[in-house]
């Protein structure tokens, strides 16, 4: 990523807010039709929940990832293969969906009449056949922040935004600086618009709905076996006989890796909390007892002798972006901020991000999947250093 710094009082073609998944692939694309493209992120890196994580067995997702094998999946992945100006040679596999009951591994039938209320979060995952790509999500966020030619502000909080006649024509930053720009592209939390918004943006309904809307906190486990604890590669989904209110989890192990003569293999589960019981350290807590007890009832020597394991907590992972947009994906009252949030769309985790910026990308008048690119072959160019979690 190579660009000139602004000045203080630059009025930018575009600001892109976030940069997870959605809003990198947004930042990519529009940079490549202006030179005067903002990217502005409260993080200190890149990537959201999609960067890179160091480990013993090398760089690893940030926690489970999964792109089910759908038509709307390959659309997401073409678009994806223009961004990047790689081919990803996405594959088909069929990998059923596994649970545990009556003492062995059985394939999942379903949650019958009592299904989880995140439900919808975990339907993402229970496709029997998934697109396998010659890169992993964690490798596409360098790729797109390394092909982005715009300016990049990290560690910026957005506190407010600043409308005058249905215009944005600026954003609050950390509490005291204001960026300009002719179009605002937000790629944030839906919910968090609320107190971003002045008063009068969002009608009472809207208020109303976004008060109601349930977010998903995601409780997400790294584990590192001292050992090989199953050949299997399916999902599993794990939940016991005793019905609680704390649903199940999904997980999956990762191919074993000998390093130093020593077989180490890695598994990685998540389940889901409500965001505000979420702010109950013991929810979560809770919620991460119970995936090693279910782990542990699948695979009983699975815990024994842990070399490392990782709590990865996410608020406002997913859930339900029930907020009216225009047509054109502008928020009403609005002529120029676009939301780009992936929880917007209908589709799920990664998919909706993707599908999501892709929409965004076409009502902008950016067209990726309709441009000439050179695509090459999937080299990862350099990393710019990210943060090294010693695990």
């Amino acid at each position: 990523m190579q660009s000139v710094k602004k000045s203080a009082t630059t009025v930018y073609d575009y600001a892109v807010i976030g940069s997870g998944l959605s809003g990198l692939c947004i930042a990519n694309a529009l940079s490549k039709v202006s030179n005067n493209v903002i990217l502005i992120e409260a993080a200190d890196t890149f990537g959201g929940q999609n960067r890179s994580i160091q480990s013993k067995v090398g760089p690893l997702n940030n926690g489970l990832r999964f792109l089910p094998d759908t038509e709307l999946s390959q659309k997401a992945v073409a678009f994806l293969e223009t961004l990047l100006a790689t081919h990803l040679a996405p594959e088909s596999l069929e990998n059923p969906v596994v649970s545990f009951e009556a003492g062995g591994l059985k394939p999942f039938v379903g949650f019958g009449e009592k299904p989880p209320a995140f439900y919808d979060e975990l339907s993402y995952f229970l496709n029997n056949r998934q697109l396998k790509l010659t890169l992993e999500p964690h490798e596409w966020t360098p790729i797109l922040f390394n092909n982005y030619s715009g300016q990049f502000l990290p560690r910026s909080y957005v506190t407010k935004f600043q409308i005058e006649n249905k215009k944005v024509t600026g954003v609050m930053v950390n509490g005291q600086k204001t960026i300009q720009a002719t179009n605002f592209i937000f790629c944030g939390a839906v919910g968090d618009l609320k107190t971003l918004l002045p008063d009068d943006i969002l009608s009472s309904r809207m208020l109303q709905k976004l008060s109601k809307n349930t977010y998903w906190t995601a409780v997400c486990l790294d584990l590192f076996h001292n050992h090989e604890v199953t050949v299997l590669p399916n999902l599993h989904v794990l939940n016991g006989t005793t019905e609680d209110e704390l649903g199940p989890c999904l997980g999956s192990f990762l191919p074993a890796n000998e390093i130093n003569g020593q077989k180490i293999q890695c598994s990685q589960w998540i389940s889901f909390v409500d965001n505000e019981e979420s702010e109950d350290s013991e929810k979560a807590g809770a919620a991460l007892k119970k995936i090693k007890r279910q782990i542990k009832r699948a695979y009983p020597n699975a815990l024994e002798n842990l070399i490392f394991e990782r709590i990865l907590i996410v608020p406002n992972h997913s859930g339900n972006g029930d907020l009216k947009l225009s047509a054109n994906g502008t928020l009403p009252n609005t002529e120029n901020l676009w939301i780009a949030s992936p929880a917007m769309h209908q589709q799920k985790n990664i998919l909706g991000a993707l599908l999501q910026a892709e929409f965004i990308l076409s009502s902008l008048g950016c067209h990726p999947l309709g441009t000439q690119v050179e695509v090459k072959s999937p080299d990862l160019p350099q990393e710019r250093p990210t943060p090294d979690l010693d695990i």
